[in-house]
């Protein structure tokens, strides 16, 4: 698949807006960040716009094609948010843009496609697809700075929950007697362990804080470890109903002084694991996000290329009919069927040739070989194709088809029949 998809990071203060390849999702390759315009939406979209139409072009200008379309926009916002309606809802930090359908409204200045998410929740998908989180199917994701935000990732998917407020970890009370918390209850994670607590528990600003900590000051110290235990209190609940396999940690906070944000961690981590009801004892991995800044958008981006290939593939089902032969310049596939939730088709690789060696970022595949010989290179290993073989490939998986004899397999997957990622081709046809 050729083209662009955008990913904008709405911030309170501050908006990032990067560029992606459809062939490449897993790189931000230009990005920009400019203040938040937090008085006026309208004129806020129109910067957001212009932005993106400028990355798009450069873009082009660095690829030396002026025809690499922008094929849809991702929203990363902070919520609570409409995404049916693509709407937000109550920002306290963005007052102003509060029932805004900024949604529809970049929609219209761009003439693309546009999906608006939480932002931690598209912080969450960055991690699981490209960052810290590609180890674990079962996550929280927390963002620590000005608040404290949540998501989920439930069986390798995200998880929104019936209203799509899942997640929040910054609302979950710890202490009915604590300080009064911006959702108007008291004692919430978010009063208790983000950068406004801290900065009030010191009397210095938070990067301060962490700095004198890893200096040794012993109250700059005690000021972190109290916060970690605080968030360690809302993970345990969390971790006590879902039962997930790890927390990954992102946001400005995670960005600062490694061994002070250690201590934090250190705490939170104890806590957790002293308050949280778990089926055996175990080591719960707290791990610091490997994006940074790109988690959101590129979580965004990919959110928004997962509505395109889905538009795409439904325009497909009603327009193409079944069976379809696909040439290619080791044989041929035919494609026998195709739906919203799977796709099937029977390969035919002449003697002497090779698919591309590849792997998928969704598609789960399973091929039954029925005729030929050959080989089949997965992941590390080389095994002999003969009739009756039957394996299943994971998503991530590097793999290769050799054909020794004219081969015939048939292939069952998920599907997204445009997600392939070419490392090598004997055809000239690599994606990366």
């Amino acid at each position: 698949m050729n083209g662009i998809f955008a990913g904008v990071d709405l911030g309170g203060t501050k908006t990032r807006i990067g560029a992606v390849l459809a062939s490449e999702p897993g790189r931000v390759m230009f990005s920009v960040s400019v203040p938040t315009v937090r008085d006026d939406p309208d004129e806020g979209v129109t910067s957001i716009a212009s932005l993106v139409r400028q990355i798009v072009s450069d873009v082009n200008q660095a690829l030396g094609d002026r025809n690499t379309e922008l094929l849809g926009v991702g929203v990363g916002a902070p919520g609570p948010l409409d995404i049916k309606e693509r709407e937000l809802l109550a920002l306290p930090n963005l007052p102003k843009w509060r029932g805004f359908a900024i949604g529809r409204v970049v929609e219209r200045e761009l003439g693309v496609p546009v999906t608006l998410e939480n932002d931690a929740n598209a912080a969450a998908v960055g991690e699981k697809m490209f960052g810290a989180g590609r180890e674990f199917e079962d996550f929280v994701y927390v963002t620590l700075g000005t608040g404290v935000g949540g998501a989920l990732i439930l069986n390798g998917e995200l998880y929104r929950g019936h209203w799509g407020g899942a997640g929040e970890i910054g609302h979950v009370q710890v202490d009915s007697n604590g300080p009064l918390c911006g959702c108007g209850r008291r004692g919430c994670v978010e009063a208790l362990a983000a950068g406004p607590a801290i900065e009030k528990a010191y009397g210095r600003p938070p990067a301060e804080v962490f700095a004198l900590a890893a200096s040794g000051d012993r109250r700059a110290r005690e000021v972190l470890e109290s916060a970690g235990r605080a968030l360690g209190r809302g993970l345990a609940q969390v971790f006590t109903v879902l039962d997930p396999q790890a927390v990954v940690f992102g946001g400005g906070m995670a960005k600062g002084n490694p061994l002070a944000f250690r201590l934090y961690l250190d705490s939170c981590k104890e806590e957790l694991e002293k308050r949280a009801f778990l089926p055996a004892k175990r080591d719960i991995p707290h791990v610091v996000s490997t994006l940074g800044v790109d988690a959101a958008i590129l979580g965004a981006a990919w959110l928004a290329r997962e509505e395109y290939l889905k538009a795409h593939q439904m325009n497909r089902f009603k327009s193409e009919a079944l069976p379809k032969v696909v040439e290619k310049p080791w044989g041929k596939e035919v494609w026998w069927a195709q739906t919203p939730r799977y796709a099937a088709k029977t390969i035919y690789v002449n003697a002497g040739h090779s698919l591309s060696l590849q792997y998928h970022q969704r598609k789960f595949e399973t091929m039954f070989f029925s005729s030929g010989e050959g080989s089949l290179y997965l992941g590390s290993k080389e095994i002999p194709v003969k009739p009756g073989l039957s394996v299943d490939i994971l998503p991530g998986t590097v793999h290769r088809v050799t054909a020794r004899t004219d081969l015939v397999f048939h292939e069952a997957s998920t599907p997204e029949m445009d997600d392939v990622i070419r490392l090598e081709d004997n055809y000239g046809r690599t994606t990366c």
